[in-house]
């Protein structure tokens, strides 16, 4: 698998030096899939709150490409029904290991063979494997997505 960016502490990327805060600083709003299911998109919005770090990012995406597998699972419904949108963690996770879905390995890049997956504060689990992950940012500023994060991903592994 090829990435853009790095785990930090099974709650954020890094991006080009940023560090970006999934968990208390964006909420998850969707997924969506190409017709052929050969890409998967995870899309997330900045969330509102004054602990949010404003560091000028609206939105982000995980454009997951090449996809050769996929799992999800749907959360439980809580009393907070926020939690359905707050990242609990994100890990490369290796796909021999498939019949646990809620562990964390604490590797910065993914080996080749690895899935990603991403835990909720519901329960919800989205894993996939594919050959490459583009994390895009969308600048708060200009609401477009800059060239300069359109670059191709960089290999890991």
């Amino acid at each position: 698998m090829k990435t853009n960016f790095e785990i930090e502490d099974n709650h954020a990327v890094r991006y080009r030096g940023h560090h970006i805060d999934l968990h208390n600083d964006f909420d998850f709003t969707g997924i969506s899939e190409t017709i052929s299911e050969t890409e998967i998109t995870l899309e997330f919005k900045k969330s509102n709150g004054d602990w949010v770090r404003n560091d000028g990012f609206a939105e982000l995406m995980f454009r997951c490409k090449n996809v050769t597998y996929k799992y999800f699972e749907e959360g439980e419904l809580t009393d907070y029904p926020e939690d359905s949108k707050c990242i609990g963690g994100i890990t490369f996770f290796p796909s021999a290991i498939r019949d646990i879905n809620d562990g964390l390995t604490h590797r910065k890049v993914p080996n080749e063979n690895d899935d990603l997956v991403f835990t909720f504060e519901d329960g919800r689990i989205i894993r996939v494997n594919c050959k490459e992950v583009e994390l895009i940012l969308i600048d708060r500023t200009t609401t477009n997505t800059s060239q300069a994060d359109q670059h191709a991903a960089l290999p890991h592994g």
